[in-house]
C-alpha cells in the first residue's frame, strides 16, 4: 500500500492566504485623499478704486491634512456688480460695496470677503469761470469726483462754500444765485480735495447794436462787445469773431458806448473819447484811415459827454454842449457845410446848444437844449424831415413844430419821441419801418400807428424798435432775420409786441438784429 505526501502543498496555500490577507489589510489602512478644507489667502480684500485687482490663492487640504496640488478649484463671486473673480482667482473691483469670493473643490469651500470703497483722488468743477449779467439769476455748478483710476464716484458728499454770501450764494446742491455786483470764489470741498470757481456778477447799464456786432456797458463801467470782428470793432486787440460778450481792451472805465456799422466808439468817465474798428473815411477820428483793433484816442480831446457811431461817420457831444463829427461826408453828414471827408473831429456849422446826438446811416440828427430837432446829411428819402429830398450840409430844423425828448437816426429814416410821449418817424418807409401802416416814404414826421405812449425809439437798418411808457418792447418793419422779436419772420407795418413778458428799460435796433 502506497501513501501520498500532502505537507508541501498545505504550506504553500497557507503562505498565499497570509499574503492575500496582508494586502487586504494594507488597502483598508490607506484610503484615497479627499479635499476637506480650502484655505484662501488673503481672506479679506479691500479695493479703493474700480478696476484694481488682486489674486487670491487657494490651498486645498485633504482629510489627512496634506496639501492637494492637483485638485481643481472653482471660483465664484456672490455679487458680480461689486467684484468679479477669474478661473485662476484674480479678483477685480467693479463697483462699491461688499461681496464674497468662494473657492470650491469637491465638497470643500473657502471664502474671502471683498470690500470696494472708492477713495476720491480728484475733484473737478463743470465751470471754473461764471458770469452773471442780472441780479437774481441762477446757474448750477457740478462737481465731478473720481478715484485714482479716473472712475466716477457718485453721490460724493461735496461741501459748497462762497467767499461772500452777500454777492453770490450757493446751495448744498451747487445752485449759485447772484445777489449783488461783484466777484466771489465758490469752493467745493471733499475730504482733502478742493476746487474753485470764480464768479463775476455785472449788470448791464446799456446795450448798443451795430450792423453785425453789439456792445454793452456794465454798471461798473466795463465795456463788452461781441459778434463780427473783421475790422477790429470788438476792441479786444484781435480780428476774431466772438459769440459771447468779450471785454474791450485798454483798461478804461466807460460812461457810454456806441456801435456803428463796422466801428465802435465810447466816452470814458474821464471825458475822453476813443474809437476802434474800421477807419475808412476817417470815422475813428484819429487823423488816419488805419483800422484799429483796440480803443484809440481821438486826435483832439475837447472833453466829451456822449458819442454816436453811424454808418461811415461819427458824431459826439462836447462838455460845452457843442457837436463835432468826423468821417465820411459825401452827403453832408458832418454838418460843416462841405462834402469833404474829415479825419478829425470837426465842429458842426451851427451856433445851437445841443443836448443829444444820433448818427444814422448817412445823416445825423440832434436835439437842442430847447428840445428842438435838427438833422443834416443825406435826404434822398426825406430822413432830414424838412419836407424836402435835398441833402443838407448844415443842421436843418425838422418840420412840425414838436418838442422832443429823444431822437434816433436809422439807415435811411429817423424816429423820435416828443415830450408828450408820442412817437414819430420819417424818411424811407421801405419794409414799413416808419410804422404808420403804409409803405410810402415820408419827408416830415408821421405819427406811429397805435395809441401807445413811448419812452424811447431806436432806428435800425430797415426796422424800428421802441420801449413804451409801460416798459413793453415793440418792433416793426423788415423781419427777415427775426429782428422784430415776435417769434416770426413776418414783416410788420405797425408796432408789434416783442414776445416774452420782460420789463424793458431800453432797446437798440441794429443792422440785422436788435
Amino acid at each position: 500500500m502506497q501513501f501520498q505526501h500532502c505537507t508541501p502543498t498545505l504550506v504553500i496555500q497557507r503562505s498565499l492566504l497570509f499574503a492575500l490577507l496582508s494586502l487586504t489589510a494594507c488597502d483598508l489602512l490607506t484610503a484615497p485623499s479627499v479635499a476637506t478644507t480650502i484655505r484662501l489667502s488673503p481672506t479679506e480684500v479691500t479695493f479703493d478704486a474700480l478696476g484694481d485687482n488682486l489674486r487670491v490663492t487657494a490651498t486645498v487640504v485633504d482629510q489627512s491634512g496634506n496639501v492637494m496640488s492637483n485638485d481643481t478649484v472653482t471660483w465664484t463671486a456672490s455679487d458680480q456688480g461689486i467684484a468679479t473673480v477669474s478661473f485662476s482667482g484674480l479678483v477685480t473691483a467693479v463697483g462699491p460695496g461688499t461681496s464674497t469670493v468662494t473657492a470650491s473643490a469637491s465638497s470643500a469651500t473657502g471664502t474671502a470677503t471683498v470690500t470696494v470703497i472708492q477713495t476720491p483722488t480728484s475733484l473737478e468743477l463743470s465751470d471754473t469761470v461764471i458770469s452773471f449779467y442780472s441780479l437774481g439769476d441762477t446757474t448750477r455748478i457740478r462737481a465731478t469726483v473720481r478715484d485714482e483710476n479716473q472712475n466716477l464716484i457718485n453721490d460724493s458728499p461735496v461741501v459748497w462754500t462762497t467767499s461772500d454770501s452777500s454777492v453770490a450764494g450757493i446751495s448744498s446742491g451747487g445752485l449759485i444765485r447772484a445777489y449783488a455786483v461783484g466777484s466771489v470764489t465758490i469752493t467745493a470741498t471733499l475730504e482733502s480735495l478742493q476746487a474753485e470757481a470764480r464768479i463775476t456778477i455785472t449788470v448791464w447799464e446799456s446795450i448798443t447794436a451795430g450792423q453785425i456786432h453789439s456792445c454793452g456797458l456794465m454798471v461798473t463801467g466795463t465795456a463788452y462787445c461781441w459778434g463780427s470782428n473783421r475790422w477790429g470793432q470788438l476792441g479786444d486787440g484781435t480780428g476774431s469773431d466772438r459769440s459771447v460778450p468779450t471785454g474791450v481792451g485798454g483798461g478804461h472805465t466807460w460812461r457810454s458806448i456806441s456801435a456803428g456799422e463796422s466801428h465802435t466808439c465810447g466816452v470814458t468817465t474821464s471825458d475822453e473819447a476813443l474809437c476802434w474798428g474800421r477807419n475808412l473815411f476817417g470815422r475813428l477820428g484819429d487823423g488816419t484811415e488805419t483800422d484799429r483793433s483796440l480803443p484809440t484816442l481821438l486826435s483832439s480831446q475837447l472833453g466829451w459827454q456822449s458819442i454816436s457811431a453811424g454808418g461811415h461817420h461819427t458824431c459826439a457831444l462836447t462838455n460845452a454842449d457843442g457837436v463835432s463829427c468826423w468821417g465820411a461826408n459825401t452827403n453832408g453828414e458832418i454838418g460843416n457845410g462841405t462834402t469833404a471827408n474829415q479825419l478829425t473831429p470837426t465842429s458842426v456849422g451851427s451856433a445851437q446848444t445841443w443836448q443829444s446826438i444820433s448818427a444814422g446811416g448817412s445823416h445825423t440828427c440832434a436835439l437842442t437844449a430847447s428840445s428842438e430837432a435838427y438833422c443834416w446829411g443825406k435826404n434822398l428819402y426825406g430822413q432830414i424831415g424838412d419836407d424836402a429830398n435835398s441833402n443838407r450840409l448844415t443842421p436843418t430844423a425838422v418840420s412840425g413844430g414838436h418838442t422832443w425828448q429823444s431822437i434816433s437816426g436809422g439807415e435811411n429814416h429817423t424816429c423820435a419821441v416828443t415830450n408828450s410821449e408820442q412817437a414819430y418817424c420819417w424818411g424811407s418807409n421801405a419794409n414799413r419801418r416808419l410804422g404808420n401802416a403804409t409803405s410810402t416814404d415820408q419827408p416830415v414826421p408821421m405819427l406811429v400807428s397805435g395809441s401807445l405812449n413811448w419812452n424811447s425809439l431806436s432806428g435800425g437798418n430797415e426796422h424800428t424798435c421802441g420801449v413804451s411808457s409801460s416798459s413793453a418792447g415793440y418792433c416793426w418793419g423788415f423781419n427777415d432775420s427775426g429782428r422784430l422779436g415776435d417769434g416770426t419772420i413776418t414783416q410788420r407795418r405797425e408796432p408789434q409786441t416783442v414776445i416774452d413778458a420782460h420789463v424793458w428799460r431800453s432797446i437798440s435796433a441794429g443792422g440785422y438784429h436788435t
